[in-house]
């Protein structure tokens, strides 16, 4: 699985900061492909996103930021050979209304007729930490896009954001998202320490659907409260149309553990969140980090996290389910040590699975897991990557990932 990017983890480490295309073309007949620079020389660029198609081909979604505060959601898309298809289009409609931070990048999806879908965060004003979700669907293979649907659908300004999108066999698309609508105005300031956020208030949980490609969107479902604020929500939708939403509770005592809800009426209603491990972390802010959630053929739903706590040591955690999101398995470590953002959990064509993540000391790392849930020992696969997105085609990996030279950010795709 990752011996091809395995395989360029040197070469890599020199290339992050090459400035030509030219210079990433240049590999041997025996040698892997070199990553490839998605993002425009010159520009911030951050928070990538991944999703593939039927055909082979991969779009890359990014955000790129200005000193003024403004950014622009791009995507572009590689060909199953790994070539560029097209330069890359900017998403939102008005320039720089998109916002994003490295906790809560844009989402994609590709449905079985072609049509792509980019869910994304703007600035309600200039000025103001407002947002509002969006739904930017293209039907030319992401060479344009229609205007964008708005997701959330209350009217007074206020945050949405850590959102997920996953779409259904059916083409039926999900959403989930947090959400400050019926929160005191006279909400604490949000602090930064570290790579912890602290002193916010908890967010609730929403979900919403389209069961028309992307045109409308449902009415807006609370599912959660007590939702920890900066974490990432999850969402995935079994064979059998089952829908799972993953995020981070905050329960009594500032206990922060993954819960999972489910629906079993194309999200018209979920069930009451349950936690899947008692990690006994009591930690007074935001970890910025959310669950990855996989659901399989047979009912098995797999949820991968990280913890700290009194339960046992600090890392990455496996467990799953066998009976549709009603019990859980005891979890299983999958890496020792501190990771940074939310893992990323994909489905093999056997029926294994990957856990992909960034920790903090190693850089990009990955684990097989078995279709048992048996892991394999994690890997180290590139050093100088953060905040990957990745997702499977034809049976490999494809991942997007940040590279930092000189503190400028820059987008690298490796196929």
């Amino acid at each position: 699985m990752w011996k091809a990017i395995a395989l360029i983890a040197c070469s890599a480490l020199l290339c992050a900061g090459c400035a030509s295309q030219k210079d990433l073309d240049t590999t041997s007949a025996n040698s892997a492909p070199q990553p490839v620079r998605v993002s425009t020389e010159n520009t911030d660029a951050a928070e990538p996103a991944v999703a593939t198609s039927a055909d082979g081909s991969t779009f890359v979604a990014w955000v790129e930021h200005r000193a003024d505060g403004q950014a622009d959601v791009f995507l572009t898309k590689y060909n199953a050979s790994g070539g560029q298809a097209f330069a890359p289009v900017r998403v939102n409609p008005e320039a720089g209304r998109a916002t994003a931070w490295r906790g809560d990048q844009p989402t994609i999806a590709v449905a079985a007729d072609g049509a792509v879908y980019v869910n994304w965060t703007a600035r309600v004003a200039a000025k103001g930490h407002e947002t509002n979700l969006y739904l930017s669907t293209s039907r030319d293979g992401g060479r344009s896009f229609e205007s964008p649907v708005r997701i959330n659908d209350d009217e007074k300004p206020a945050q949405h954001g850590m959102h997920s999108m996953a779409l259904g066999k059916d083409g039926r698309l999900y959403f989930a998202w947090l959400d400050e609508r019926n929160l005191s105005p006279a909400a604490p300031v949000e602090k930064h320490r570290g790579e912890v956020h602290a002193m916010e208030s908890n967010r609730e949980l929403f979900t919403a659907y389209s069961a028309d490609g992307g045109r409308t969107i449902s009415r807006n479902q609370l599912v959660a409260r007590e939702a920890c604020p900066c974490c990432k929500t999850a969402l995935t939708v079994a064979p059998d149309g089952h829908v799972y939403v993953g995020f981070r509770q905050v329960l009594k005592g500032d206990y922060r553990h993954i819960a999972v809800a489910s629906s079993a009426d194309g999200g018209r209603t979920f069930s009451a969140p349950l936690i899947v491990s008692d990690d006994q972390w009591v930690i007074a802010g935001c970890p910025v980090s959310g669950p990855a959630l996989l659901a399989e053929d047979g009912g098995a739903l797999k949820v991968l996290w990280y913890t700290e706590g009194d339960a046992g040591e600090r890392g990455l955690y496996l467990t799953q389910s066998l009976d549709g999101g009603r019990t859980f398995s005891a979890r299983r470590l999958v890496s020792k040590g501190q990771i940074h953002g939310t893992p990323l959990l994909l489905h093999l064509n056997d029926g294994n699975s990957l856990a992909l993540w960034q920790a903090v000391e190693n850089g990009l790392m990955s684990a097989d897991i078995s279709k048992d849930g048996s892991i394999t020992s994690s890997t180290s696969v590139l050093k100088q990557a953060s905040l990957p997105s990745a997702a499977i085609s034809s049976g490999h990996a494809v991942v997007a990932y940040i590279s930092t030279l000189n503190n400028q950010r820059s987008i690298w795709f490796k196929s």
